[in-house]
């Protein structure tokens, strides 16, 4: 299959999003994680492509954008497959896109029902259909007797298949070479077939069964000209130890299927029923461990994962149970060589062995996607940004930052992170610019001759310009968010210094490394923290670090952006 990746998604008029272009450039078959803040528009997002049917976007009432059904929604994707652009588009009148991806959406089942009479809701999960219509049970019309007349003299030899008739896992995987059942007696192919068998009826009735196959072994290289039928014998020998054997059912089976394909076709149907309704049962029992005992039901000829109301099960069970069930019914849905898997915030509320359960399942998906020759691209939804929480576990995950700000960062600061391990400088940089200290530093040689900015090797040049950036970050002006990670440390360091007694115990608070520690010895010598000095670690930890082939920035900013964070940083430098 041709390499591929999507370059952009736009959606516009869609629940709360009026139009938002998406350049992100996802490789197929990874898990890609979509991380923005709440509010940002991640359902909506999930609701755009949720909407997507083989026709047309089709929005419910309450999902167009600014709730005005004049405004007209729309999903473009931008493509690029073997080196070539693609332009996809789908709005309410048209669906490009699903003439190259299939799409599916999973998402919360959980919804509210209320009752006129006492004016109450209670909380309910939706129900999970896997599958819409359950085929009728049929069985195939075998008869040994009629196929061994058909053979002629000699047909001791053929073998009863009736035990591979009810192999499930054979009759699937035959049917998916249906083709082969009737090009094994194309005008070429039959001929060999029924020299075969007058050469077996040429032989005296009277030799043994077991010595006509014992001879047989020797003129199996005749019927393996047949490459039609020997395709269906190497799919018989998985589930036979004798190759001769794999052979004479190989012609039954042509026979079988050439008689009545329809009964063939609708025996399959049943059969792959009954392998994902025992696939299904089986997930479902790993996970449930609820008093509901949980399964898939048989219910108006449909099966369907039935959830009792929310209060009768936890929160975890509920999502992970409705998490497995939807991923099953995406793999019904997902059938084009191209595909779309939404998986819409899942992973926000789960525990960490559900976390790893879940990704296992999500995996796997993928791999079984892969054997068949599909792509597939799973979009996690997540306004958890992995580098704050380490809940995704995944080998080859790819983060893309949906909410981009444009921060602007100063390439000297990134070169000073970068720098920061050099030996010449190293416990200078960390102890006198990076931490609060008193005296002054005297390193201008050194940054010039790393290609550093020289002013900040000197005095309060760096702390000033810190501030500085503080100072229009709190007036809502360009700022460079490394500097304000920094400043928001510095500044928590030097407020618990002021308010130690002791000049011994401030000599200590600053030898001691880490700002972590320099709280806890303050707080050990009757100075305690606000609690914000320890929240806010999330953003002087991890914004005076630097890490390659990373985007270090977006993550700091998204956090920047958030007005609570806004104002503990102005409560800090109050």
């Amino acid at each position: 299959m041709a390499q591929e990746k999507i370059q952009s998604i736009t959606i516009e008029n869609i629940k709360g999003i009026e139009k938002k272009v998406f350049n992100l450039d996802i490789i197929p078959n990874k898990p890609s994680l979509l991380v923005a803040p709440n509010g940002f528009g991640k359902s909506s997002f999930a609701i755009a492509f949720n909407s997507l049917n083989r026709d047309r976007i089709k929005l419910k009432d309450d999902h167009y954008h600014k709730n005005d059904p004049n405004l007209v929604p729309k999903i473009s994707l931008s493509i690029e497959r073997g080196g070539n652009p693609i332009a996809l588009e789908a709005d309410n009148s048209k669906n490009k896109i699903s003439q190259e991806f299939s799409c599916f959406v999973i998402n919360s089942q959980l919804y509210a029902r209320g009752s006129y009479s006492s004016a109450k809701a209670t909380l309910n999960i939706e129900d999970v259909v896997l599958v819409k219509k359950i085929p009728e049970t049929t069985s195939f019309d075998y008869s040994l007797s009629k196929n061994q007349m058909r053979f002629g003299n000699n047909s001791k030899i053929l073998p009863n298949i009736e035990d591979l008739l009810s192999n499930k896992m054979l009759i699937i995987s035959l049917f998916e070479k249906r083709d082969f059942f009737h090009k094994a007696i194309n005008t070429k192919n039959k001929g060999i077939i029924t020299t075969f068998i007058d050469k077996i009826n040429a032989l005296s009735p009277s030799i043994s069964k077991d010595k006509i196959l014992e001879n047989i072994g020797s003129d199996l290289s005749d019927l393996q000209k047949n490459t039609y039928l020997k395709a269906i014998a190497d799919i018989i020998k998985n589930y036979e130890t004798n190759e001769v054997s794999s052979y004479l059912s190989a012609i039954q089976f042509i026979w079988l299927y050439n008689n009545d394909k329809n009964r063939f076709k609708k025996v399959y149907e049943y059969y792959s029923y009954e392998v994902k309704k025992e696939k299904i049962e089986g997930i479902l029992s790993i996970f449930n461990s609820t008093w509901k005992n949980i399964k898939a039901k048989e219910e108006r000829n449909q099966l369907v994962v039935k959830f009792p109301l929310a209060k009768d099960i936890s929160n975890g069970q509920r999502d992970v149970l409705s998490f497995v069930s939807m991923l099953f019914k995406a793999r019904e849905k997902l059938t084009k060589p191209s595909n779309i898997l939404i998986i819409d915030e899942v992973f926000d509320y789960l525990d960490d062995a559900n976390l790893v359960a879940v990704q296992y399942y999500i995996t796997k998906f993928i791999d079984e996607m892969k054997k068949e020759g599909k792509n597939i691209y799973p979009l996690i939804l997540t306004h958890l940004d992995p580098s704050n929480f380490e809940i995704f576990a995944f080998k080859k995950l790819k983060i893309y930052y949906l909410n981009k700000q444009q921060a602007q960062t100063n390439i000297q600061f990134e070169k000073l992170l970068r720098a920061r391990e050099d030996d010449s400088i190293e416990e200078k940089i960390s102890k006198y610019l990076l931490h609060y200290h008193t005296e002054k530093i005297n390193k201008r040689d050194d940054f010039r001759s790393l290609g550093l900015k020289e002013t900040w090797g000197e005095g309060n040049n760096f702390k000033n310009y810190i501030n500085e950036e503080v100072e229009k970050y709190l007036k809502d002006e360009d700022y460079d968010p490394f500097a304000v990670c920094c400043a928001v440390r510095v500044k928590i360091e030097e407020n618990v210094y002021n308010r130690l007694n002791k000049e011994e115990d401030k000599v200590l608070f600053l030898d001691a490394h880490k700002t972590r520690k320099k709280l806890d010895f303050a707080e050990s010598k009757g100075v305690p923290s606000p609690e914000i000095y320890y929240l806010l670690a999330i953003i002087y930890n991890k914004g005076v670090h630097w890490e390659e082939d990373k985007d270090n920035v977006t993550p700091i900013v998204n956090a920047l952006t958030n007005l609570a964070i806004k104002q503990m940083i102005k409560e800090v430098f109050k």
